[in-house]
């Protein structure tokens, strides 16, 4: 199971990824045993210190030491020699499908996140591949397709990998956006922000919230522009003698005096607005209510306090309704159950 196995070792130096056990059991039990196992309780967005956690951070732990696992350890290297052997171009068809099925074999943690990035410009077919391969592989496989949503540098990698991404959010899901959206890359945030409003991880509104926009302050020590406000007026300075054949004259010097200031701009903070953030934060909870929240604009305030007020509530609201229904669900099999295990006399 992805929830208690994920505080998985962080010395990669042996050859071998660090397993995952259960990794290989496929999405209906991968899926069955992440239900509310992992995911943070939604909780009031404080007015200052850090926001509520998505997930628990192990599972963001364990996510990042299988990143860490395809970078340095041996899976590039293997998957890449697969690459030059079945899907060069001189290779026929029958060799692609080979190395297709040895593509299928391998599970280990650090092939599945290796994967992605190995074959992001091969053709449809292996990209498809490997898409369907960790769609197939459970949380782990989850994943996996979230990393490669927020952080491939190929566009249609991304896109593939967001269509595959199982919903509800997992706690898979949620630990790597988690990580996206505490990042520092403004594409990076953008493309958690993104992927968090493409499934609805309602537990990712929180952080929307707050990664509407950021300020980078500008590090250069020197004069950044200068500023000047005033008005200028002319005058004579000077007279230059000017003498020829007979004649005389003076040349004046025309000199200007400035009346106003002069500002120096040595410092700045330049802001960025996030749209791609925004619009995710907008649509998502405009689906989720049934309203238009757009009029919270980009006021992490008016945001922070609609979100503790009002959406709270909809959202406990929402989970004892699905709760009452999992409940008379559960109650009415259990009754058909029942009417099937009595004998009936068929005497009458």
């Amino acid at each position: 199971m992805f929830f208690s196995t994920l505080a998985i070792l962080l010395a990669l130096i042996q050859p071998s990824a660090p397993a995952i056990p259960g990794q290989n059991t496929g999405h209906q039990s991968g899926q069955a045993a992440s239900i509310n196992r992992g995911i943070g309780e939604p909780t009031r967005i404080p007015n200052q210190g850090q926001l509520p956690y998505m997930c628990d951070p192990a599972i963001c732990d364990g996510i990042l030491a299988g990143e860490r696992a395809a970078r340095l350890g041996p899976y590039r290297g293997i998957l890449q020699e697969i690459a030059r052997t079945h899907f060069g171009r001189p290779q026929n068809a029958t060799a692609r499908l080979e190395g297709i099925r040895r593509l299928m074999t391998l599970t280990e943690t650090g092939y599945l996140f290796a994967m992605p990035d190995v074959y992001r410009n091969e053709r449809d077919d292996v990209r498809r591949a490997v898409i369907d391969h960790l769609a197939d592989s459970g949380e782990v496989g989850q994943a996996v397709l979230a990393w490669t949503a927020v952080f491939s540098k190929s566009a249609d990698m991304r896109i593939e990998a967001t269509a595959a991404i199982r919903t509800p959010a997992s706690p898979a899901v949620l630990g790597v956006l988690q990580i996206g959206l505490r990042g520092t890359e403004h594409a990076t945030i953008d493309q958690a922000g993104r992927l968090a409003g493409v499934i609805d991880a309602w537990a990712a509104i929180p952080h929307l919230i707050a990664t509407q926009y950021a300020a980078d302050p500008v590090r250069e020590k020197r004069d950044l522009a200068w500023i000047a406000i005033g008005t200028q007026r002319s005058y004579v300075q000077n007279l230059i003698p000017v003498a020829g054949d007979g004649a005389g004259a003076f040349r004046p010097v025309i000199g200007q005096i400035t009346e106003g200031f002069v500002m120096r701009v040595t410092d700045a903070i330049a802001i960025i607005y996030r749209t791609e953030v925004h619009h995710a934060l907008v649509g998502m909870t405009s689906r989720a209510t049934g309203g238009d929240t757009s009029g919270n604009g980009w006021s992490f305030t008016a945001w922070r306090d609609w979100y503790n007020d009002e959406f709270l509530a909809i959202a406990r609201a929402r989970a004892n309704a699905d709760h009452d229904a999992q409940a008379a669900a559960g109650f009415a099999e259990a009754e058909r159950a029942r009417s099937r295990s009595i004998p009936v006399d068929e005497s009458d």
